[in-house]
């Protein structure tokens, strides 16, 4: 039996709802880029000026503030770990 179009419509709102709440911001503003990195300040810009994860000044922002993408720190931080796994099992 398909449920009527009503209680699906009203399930896909609160999946999206759900699915935002839990799905941390895709573009961190640079205080949650070190907080969720763990890595610096200093150091992100670093790395993001030598093409090792995304990051640039926000063009939206007057302030010149950076902004970073969380996937590609994330990507950073699991080659780190697969560089770390090589020298130790290597």
């Amino acid at each position: 039996m398909t449920p009527p179009a009503e209680i699906t419509d009203l399930a896909e709102q609160i999946a999206l709802r759900i699915e935002g709440i839990m799905l941390p911001d895709r573009w961190l503003k640079i205080k949650r880029a070190v907080s969720y990195s763990g890595i610096g300040r200093d150091r992100l810009k670093r790395l993001a000026d030598d093409g090792d994860i995304v990051g640039f000044p926000d063009p939206d922002s007057g302030r010149g503030d950076w902004i970073f993408d969380r996937k590609s720190l994330d990507e950073y931080r699991m080659n780190q770990y697969r560089q770390v796994e090589l020298e130790i099992t290597g």
